[in-house]
């Protein structure tokens, strides 16, 4: 079985943290008064454990499209169609390429989708699942918390959502980093997109937010809003993009 940890922010609050090999995204939980509350589903073994821990009620919310963030909504999961909890994904199944998105099988059983009741996505990440809800303006969920879907403008990835827990903690996925550059290319914002998301950070009530893939999780609102503002300043007016020499994280 695969180890996953969980990690607490609060009574409500807790995520599960990232890894580098495999690159995983950070998955957030919030627990509801009637469901479960992911943010991102990642694309570890570990997190495909803990996602089969979950009652099928649970509602999931992308970050974005990347596959880091989504895999397992794609990826199949045991413990279904016939199949018992303890038959599990091996580790030597996804090195040799046995399971991969889409459509595929693990000897002659067939792996399912992560069961989910609801899926909520940005613009550009509706093909993942068929039961996607696509978030084109703010939504708010009231379940014993409040939660509040939001679209981010992003340099990062298009189609971004943030999540807002009680107007306090704000889940960001990736969506404040840079978009990548390519081979030795430094990454890059989009001068419009970051103002604009200032502005929409800015705007927010939120105090605190989790940044995934980030050492530190848990960081001030007003820290990232002051890295993003430093990023906007080194800002050229013949360009529309902003070059950074070292990450943002």
């Amino acid at each position: 079985m695969n180890k996953f940890e969980i990690k607490k922010i609060d009574d409500i609050i807790s995520y599960i943290p990232g890894t580098e090999h495999p690159l995983s995204s950070d998955i957030g939980i919030i627990k509801g008064a009637e469901r479960t509350y992911l943010f991102d589903v990642g694309s570890s073994l570990a997190a495909l454990d803990f996602l089969c821990t979950l009652p099928k009620n649970t509602v999931i919310i992308l970050s974005h499209f990347h596959y880091d963030h989504t895999r397992w909504l794609t990826g199949h999961c045991p413990g279904e169609d016939g199949m018992l909890p303890q038959e599990r994904i091996s580790s030597d199944a996804v090195s040799d390429g046995s399971i991969s998105s889409g459509s595929v099988s693990f000897g002659s059983i067939p792996y399912k989708p992560i069961p989910a009741e609801t899926v909520y996505t940005g613009s550009h990440v509706g093909h993942y699942t068929p039961k996607a809800t696509l978030v084109t303006g703010r939504i708010t969920i009231h379940d014993g918390v409040k939660l509040d879907i939001i679209p981010l403008r992003s340099s990062h990835a298009r189609g971004s959502l943030a999540l807002m827990v009680n107007d306090d903690f704000l889940f960001l996925g990736d969506a404040t980093y840079p978009c990548l550059g390519k081979e030795k290319e430094p990454d890059y914002y989009n001068v419009q997109l970051l103002k604009d998301q200032i502005e929409q950070l800015r705007s927010l009530p939120a105090t605190r937010c989790g940044l995934s893939h980030d050492r530190v999780f848990v960081r001030p609102m007003n820290v990232v809003l002051r890295q993003l503002e430093g990023a906007y300043n080194n800002r050229d007016p013949r360009s529309p993009y902003i070059k950074l020499t070292s990450p943002m994280q």
